[in-house]
């Protein structure tokens, strides 16, 4: 009687099949310890830029937005820095800016008032952000849309936000963002090291 034949992996074979080597997990680990050190900076870099970008993205919608209800409302309306902004009367005080409020300015007085209409309260920053701003850290529209020059207040035309890192190059980028806001009210927001040291004029951040 003929019996099938049982074939055998080669001994070598059969111990590959069992796991790896100790040498070779010795090489998987070093590899990944290499890519994690790479990793982990890059990753670190991204999120600290991104926390810089949404801000100074939300500071530019809330920009605009007030320009655009000034021409919808006819009416003189305020993007100013607050220490708090889900305050019931948030008042307009850039020396303790933490967030910042849009608002209906139906007096023109360049503050907020109870009874005028708050068109967005926007939540308060991470504490890692530094906040500089020029003027008194508040942007009026006039209901034409064009920026209102400075008078009892002193104009906002540049805010920069940034972190410890302060101001220093990544690649054609800076480690800062800001937002720079034309007499004509146009706003734009900049990363370049050239425009956001052009933005702070002359003083530090953080």
């Amino acid at each position: 009687m003929i019996r099938p034949s049982r074939h055998r992996l080669p001994q070598h074979t059969a111990s590959r099949a069992a796991g790896y080597t100790l040498v070779e997990l010795m090489i998987a680990m070093t590899v990944a310890v290499i890519l994690g050190s790479i990793a982990v900076p890059t990753m670190r870099t991204m999120l600290l830029n991104g926390r810089l970008t949404s801000a100074t993205n939300d500071l530019l919608a809330g920009v605009n937005r007030a320009r655009t209800e000034a021409l919808k409302q006819q009416l003189p309306t305020v993007v100013c820095f607050t220490a708090d902004p889900t305050a019931t009367t948030p008042a307009c005080d850039y020396t303790a800016a933490r967030g910042w409020i849009v608002f209906v300015d139906s007096n023109g007085d360049w503050a907020y008032e109870s009874g005028e209409q708050i068109l967005e309260r926007h939540p308060t920053l991470h504490t890692a952000v530094t906040v500089k701003a020029d003027g008194d850290g508040i942007v009026a529209f006039s209901a034409t849309g064009f920026a209102t020059p400075s008078g009892a207040h002193q104009a906002l035309r540049n805010v920069t936000f940034c972190d410890a890192r302060g101001v220093v190059a990544q690649g054609t980028s800076s480690s800062a963002r800001a937002l720079i806001v034309a007499t004509t009210g146009r706003a734009r927001a900049v990363a370049s090291v050239t425009d956001v040291t052009a933005a702070l004029a002359g003083s530090s951040c953080p």
